[in-house]
């Protein structure tokens, strides 16, 4: 197959969920197809990662997208259906570019990679069209209303996540296919309109760059990982810090609570090291600090998407406590993979439980390494994916040949 994967952002380093997915994926493709990737970069320091993407690909090509609240797109905006983000995300030469390179080569499959990209495609290709959403964005602002406290911020995400949601909606009709990387939010798209051809695709775990790592020594520690800039990641663990760390620094004398990941904003900074927490930002390797911690939280309230950082923490051996919207779409069971708990409240008592419980917590960490080893490891996924689209482009290369006069 010869399969053109339109991205927003450049796949390499996988730091982020968005990358991990789309990194994981193209490379895997490319053992066995021929692959091409446009994608967007948001900065001009990206662009070297490139270079590492062009070792997979017969061909990849990056233009840049506007900036967080960049005018352009924000007047855009004003004055048109679309949404922000889908003005902020469309670059018109790279439309353009993306013309060129089909019309310079055949494609089986195109590949557009979550609503950012929807645009580039005009559902009149004259081939397969698979759109891959890893959340509904709508749906996220649409929550992001109901849980900010703040007058402005609730009317605006409320009026843009209704005006996204229906531009999602509309983007999708022009594929044979969309894949969502949890069911619950196949669910929503099917509520959103019955005719979708929407199906779960299982996300997964790279094994070999996550095994199965011994217990650390010394004073407990927690771990939740994520770009910081991302408002679910920074509302969560903000809340997290305010509503239950100080019950968790009552039941566990000397424990440290690390939040890491790219970006987080100033009412997330005030944190670092006050009480026991530290805020990193940015790291080189993650992997360095999930091997001190004794426990991975997930204290996510808004949900959407599968957190992919849960699974790269189960294959770890790291016992996990995470809130309903933190793990839902995953087959993890309470008790048998991780603990769930709904209230701040029960979060701190499931961290007091997983840290005092050796025999408990062992058994997690066993029970979520071998769901990672039979469910959601990366090379069992995308051999699936892979056969799946091979299944459709053969269906449809049948239906055009059954079309055909006879002697064409």
């Amino acid at each position: 197959m010869n399969v053109l994967f339109i991205l927003p952002q450049i796949p390499y380093p996988p730091h982020s969920g968005g990358r991990i997915v789309t990194w994981n994926t193209l490379k895997r493709f490319a053992r066995e197809c021929s692959v091409s990737a446009v994608c967007l970069y948001h900065h001009p320091s990206e662009l070297s990662a490139l270079e590492r993407v062009k070792e997979f690909c017969a061909e990849a090509a990056a233009f840049p997208a506007y900036g967080k609240w960049s005018l352009p797109p924000l007047a855009k905006t004003l004055v048109s259906a679309w949404p922000y983000k889908a003005h902020r995300f469309f670059n018109p030469d790279m439309a353009g570019y993306i013309q060129r390179l089909q019309r310079r080569r055949r494609f089986d499959v195109i590949h557009a990679q979550n609503f950012y990209t929807a645009a580039y495609v005009s559902g009149e290709e004259e081939c397969l069209k698979i759109h891959y959403k890893e959340n509904i964005e709508g749906l996220l602002l649409l929550q992001l209303a109901r849980y900010s406290a703040n007058p402005l911020m609730k009317t605006c995400a409320y009026m843009e996540g209704w005006r996204t949601k229906r531009y999602e909606r509309l983007a999708c009709r022009k594929f044979e296919r969309i894949l969502s990387i949890s069911p619950l939010d196949c669910e929503e798209l099917k509520r959103l309109d019955p005719s979708l051809p929407v199906f779960h695709q299982r996300p997964g775990v790279d094994l070999e760059d996550y095994p199965y790592l011994d217990e650390p020594e010394g004073p407990p520690e927690l771990i939740f990982t994520g770009t910081m800039s991302y408002y679910p990641n920074a509302f969560g663990a903000l809340d997290f810090l305010r509503f239950a760390w100080p019950a968790v620094r009552r039941r566990i004398p000397g424990v440290r609570c690390s939040i890491v990941g790219a970006s987080p904003p100033e009412s997330l900074k005030r944190f670092d090291g006050v009480d026991g927490v530290r805020v990193t930002g940015r790291v080189e390797r993650v992997g360095d600090y999930l091997r001190r911690a004794l426990i991975y939280i997930v204290p996510l309230q808004i949900g959407g998407g599968i957190r992919l950082k849960i699974l790269e923490a189960m294959a770890s051996g790291r016992a996990v406590v995470s809130t309903p919207a933190g793990c839902e779409g995953l087959d993890a069971k309470d008790g048998e993979h991780l603990f769930v708990a709904e209230s701040w409240e029960r979060f701190a008592e499931a961290i007091s439980e997983a840290v005092e419980d050796r025999c408990k917590r062992a058994r997690l960490r066993e029970n979520a390494r071998a769901l990672m080893e039979a469910v959601y490891d990366w090379d069992k996924v995308i051999i699936r994916q892979m056969e799946e689209y091979r299944l459709l482009c053969s269906a449809r290369w049948a239906a055009e040949a059954s079309s055909s006069p006879r002697g064409s």
